[in-house]
């Protein structure tokens, strides 16, 4: 199967479907509903709301957060980390990253 076998030696064991996010990206309305509970809660303040529209943003830009230390970068950064944004709600910070993590595993189901 020469197909397969061309595919893992140029993307390794990248499952098809997020080399696709990757490539294309996801739709807005996609990820804004993943995380509308967050936004329309309307209890997080204006800085965890910039958070979390940078997250969307970052999703719908590249497939997914691969690896979460990219939340400690521009533009992240700029607003502040994570740790510190929901220093007096960490719950709701874990229920984000569960998303995102949803988000990431869907990408990997769909092959």
């Amino acid at each position: 199967m020469e197909g397969k076998t061309d595919y893992e030696k140029e993307y390794g064991d990248t499952p098809i479907g997020r080399l696709v996010r990757q490539i294309v990206g996801v739709d807005r309305q996609v990820v804004n509903e993943a995380f509308s509970a967050f936004l329309s809660e309307e209890k997080l303040n204006v800085n965890q709301i910039r958070f979390v529209n940078l997250i969307i943003d970052y999703i719908v830009a590249n497939g997914n957060i691969e690896d979460n230390s990219v939340l400690m970068n521009e533009p992240f950064r700029s607003v502040g980390s994570i740790t510190t944004l929901f220093k007096n709600d960490m719950l709701t910070a874990k229920e984000i990253m569960n998303v995102v993590e949803e988000i990431k595993r869907n990408s990997e189901e769909i092959a």
